[in-house]
């Protein structure tokens, strides 16, 4: 597998350089590191000269010079620096000689590792190209690799989404037996399987010794670190009672040290788990409300869609957050106005002000973009007529944005949740009557395929919306559960 083609179309913006040879800047680089670790009472000013040296500076004999050893040390304290990755021409010039035919012959895995790990820390626009070129190689080194350089390339493949079983099997293989090493940090174990949740590739020895190490040093993991695995064996429905019981009691320990982001990250993980015991649940509760002004729209989505999901009710936690998120309505996304009115209703739990301000946010959202995800409508849609309350911008809006998904355009789930929000507020329209007439013709459109992703109790509602939308309308469907 070659690189892309559209690496070349990037350029770093260049400040007033001067020329300096490869050995004088790797040098100057070794010297900074040193002094950074310790200099502690000059850290600013060091953080500003090493910055500097990476915008100014210009390597005029890296084609002779390059090794990966120089690149690797490059980006190595590129990556401690945080600098800007557009800025400059050593970082740059460093990672397209890597990817150059010359510099893939001369590659060793830990250079490699400290390159993809200085791409990703940084943002930079050369990520994709070094994690593309370098596939074969991994796949090829896979076996040789040390615990370090496996846990950052796992991690790095995984969270920017490169889906290539071949390469993770090869990698993950190698991975279950060097993550024994007691002396593999629990960020990296944390890094690892949260790699691989993020492209659902499921390798049981490697999550086995995961959680092994894991479980030995739960009285070392931070609430994030916590957070992330449980997160990650949540999303690849590995739910070991053993390890969820210790890093929940870990979390519920430091419970009054947790904020907004990462307690509505727990309460979805162990709602999603099926772990959303009513005494956790109200303990948690509890310091939601006392947190609801810190929360945004995206906690406030998690946190109802996790009270929706475990079958746990609170009316002050509910209260608490509605009113929070009419305060930000207009940060919501429509997947999170879905989410927060479909958790609401399904406790047949209407608030005046709040259902009104979304519906309103997806008429804007929609007039603004131009498009509006119809899964997202429908779900909406759907949670007005779950307490029967029509809004007729809301009910004009999702028209045309069903009317915009034709046929197979729309999948089952989304006509299930539309046509029965039509069917219980008793709308007939121009997108309604297309629908319809999709649907009797092909009866299929209204299953759910497999691959959809849904907990019991949202394919359970699919399934009742389903069969009274089928004999409200007449249509035959088949009644297997999706």
């Amino acid at each position: 597998m070659r690189r892309l083609l559209s690496r070349r179309a990037f350029r770093p913006v260049l400040a007033s350089v001067r020329l300096i040879t490869t050995e004088s800047f790797v040098s100057a680089v070794d010297q900074v590191q040193h002094q950074l670790q310790t200099a502690q009472d000059r850290r600013a000013e060091l953080l500003r000269y090493g910055r500097q040296l990476y915008e100014v500076e210009h390597l005029d004999d890296l084609q002779t010079a390059y090794t990966p050893v120089v690149a690797s040390k490059v980006c190595h304290l590129a990556s401690q620096l945080r600098i800007d990755s557009s800025k400059g021409q050593p970082f740059a010039a460093v990672i397209e000689a890597s990817v150059s035919a010359e510099g893939e012959k001369s590659m060793d895995v830990a250079s490699l590792a400290r390159i993809v790990h200085s791409c990703l820390v940084l943002r930079s626009p050369y990520l994709y190209d070094v994690l593309f070129t370098f596939i074969p190689f991994v796949r090829a080194e896979a076996s040789t690799m040390d615990a370090v350089s496996t846990a950052v390339l796992i991690n790095a493949y995984g969270r920017s989404g490169v889906h290539h079983p071949g390469l993770y099997e090869v990698m993950c293989d190698n991975g279950a037996a060097v993550l024994k090493d007691t002396r593999v940090s629990l960020a990296h174990i944390a890094n690892v399987v949260y790699a691989v949740s993020r492209v659902r590739y499921l390798h049981s020895p490697l999550m086995l010794t995961v959680r092994d190490h894991a479980l030995r040093k739960v009285s070392e993991a931070s609430p994030i670190i916590a957070l992330t695995i449980l997160d990650a064996f949540t999303e690849l429905h590995q739910i070991d009672e053993e390890l969820f019981s210790a890093y929940e009691q870990r979390l519920l320990e430091h419970l009054n040290d947790l904020q907004a982001p990462l307690l509505a990250s727990f309460l979805s993980c162990i709602a999603w788990a099926g772990r959303g015991k009513a005494d956790v649940m109200e303990a948690l509760g509890a310091r939601a409300v006392a947190l609801v002004d810190t929360f945004d729209a995206a906690s406030i989505a998690k946190v109802t869609n996790a009270y929706y999901q475990a079958s746990v009710i609170s009316e002050d936690v509910f209260g608490a957050l509605a009113e929070r998120a009419c305060k930000v309505a207009s940060d919501f996304r429509t997947d999170e106005i879905a989410s927060v009115l479909n958790a609401l209703s399904s406790f047949d739990l209407f608030d005046a002000e709040l259902f009104p301000l979304l519906a309103s946010r997806v008429a804007m959202l929609y007039k603004q973009v131009g498009y509006v995800d119809a899964a997202d409508a429908a779900v909406t849609l759907s949670s007005f007529a779950a307490v029967q309350e029509r809004n007729d911008e809301l009910i004009y809006v999702c028209s045309q944005i069903f009317a915009a998904h034709p046929g197979a355009a729309m999948d089952g789930a989304t006509r299930i949740h539309a046509l029965w929000a039509y069917a219980t507020l008793n709308v007939h329209n121009e997108a309604q009557t297309k629908m319809l007439e999709e649907a009797r013709a092909k009866p299929s459109l209204m299953q759910v395929t497999p691959e959809t992703r849904l907990s019991a109790k949202d394919k359970a509602m699919l399934e009742e919306r389903k069969q009274f939308v089928r004999k409200a309308y007449g249509i035959d469907v088949a009644t297997a559960a999706p």
